[in-house]
């Protein structure tokens, strides 16, 4: 009668892992996927995303090192269950938001060093747009070029006198987004204390890339901000500020 017991119970301990959906086995031919609905259909919902996630980014992965001229991997490993499939999958995923966070991590520290390198550099220097808008050049009545013409200030905060200033100007819209960006480089003089005005201009009927530089010759100063990102100011005494190059973009 013991026996009997014993071997009912292991019989039906037997037929319980038979019947948990985690130990059906994952095909590793694709086409033979769909017979497996069933069992993936009995897991929970986050279970059954991570199951197909796990199967999409393996069966993928093996494909596409094929299309790149590499060697096509094996897929889904023998003998992989749904269960394995769950668990390989969450791993992936926690991995993956951890590096994430680390490279989040290491992101804010690298802008909050540059911001700390460049406040000197700003504080040195404040550039602005003055004015701005298009200048139509005309041979013989007829039109050979627009230009976007643009006079940017440039203040010397500082009690020395500059020799130039190299850097960044890009002009944005109220939602954060660049409208134009010009890259500058002047060696106009700006003593101690003082202010310069200098111009610049580009084509806008032949531009190489799209531009916005219509938009900003018409836009009101109202619906535009000017952020100056210096890279380096050089002082006529021969002394410099200049962005560290662990700093520099």
């Amino acid at each position: 009668m013991k026996k009997r017991l014993i071997v009912t119970g292991l019989a039906c301990l037997m037929l319980v892992a038979c019947a948990n959906p985690k130990n059906t086995v994952i095909p590793q031919d694709v086409d033979q996927l769909a017979t497996i609905k069933p069992e993936l259909e009995k897991l929970t919902p986050e279970e059954q995303q991570l199951a197909a996630a796990y199967i999409v980014r393996v069966t993928l992965t093996s494909k596409m090192a094929g299309v790149f001229g590499g060697k096509e991997g094996q897929g889904i490993p023998p003998g992989m269950t749904l269960g394995k499939a769950v668990e390989e999958q969450r791993r992936f995923v926690e991995e993956r938001k951890a590096e994430e966070a680390r490279q989040a991590t290491l992101k804010a520290e690298l802008e909050a060093r540059r911001e700390a390198a460049m406040k000197p550099l700003r504080e040195a220097v404040t550039v602005t747009v003055v004015s701005k808008g298009i200048e139509v050049q005309r041979s013989h009545g007829i039109t050979t070029d627009e230009l976007l013409v643009v006079d940017f200030g440039y203040q010397n905060n500082t009690g020395k006198d500059i020799a130039g200033v190299k850097g960044y100007v890009s002009v944005r819209d109220l939602f954060g987004e660049e409208i134009s960006g010009f890259a500058i480089t002047n060696d106009v003089t700006i003593p101690a204390g003082q202010s310069v005005i200098w111009q610049g201009s580009r084509s806008v009927r032949f531009a190489q890339t799209q531009s916005n530089d219509r938009k900003l010759a018409s836009l009101d100063e109202s619906k535009y901000t000017v952020v100056w990102t210096p890279e380096a100011v050089v002082f006529v005494d021969g002394s410099s500020l200049t962005l560290p190059q662990d700093a520099a973009s």
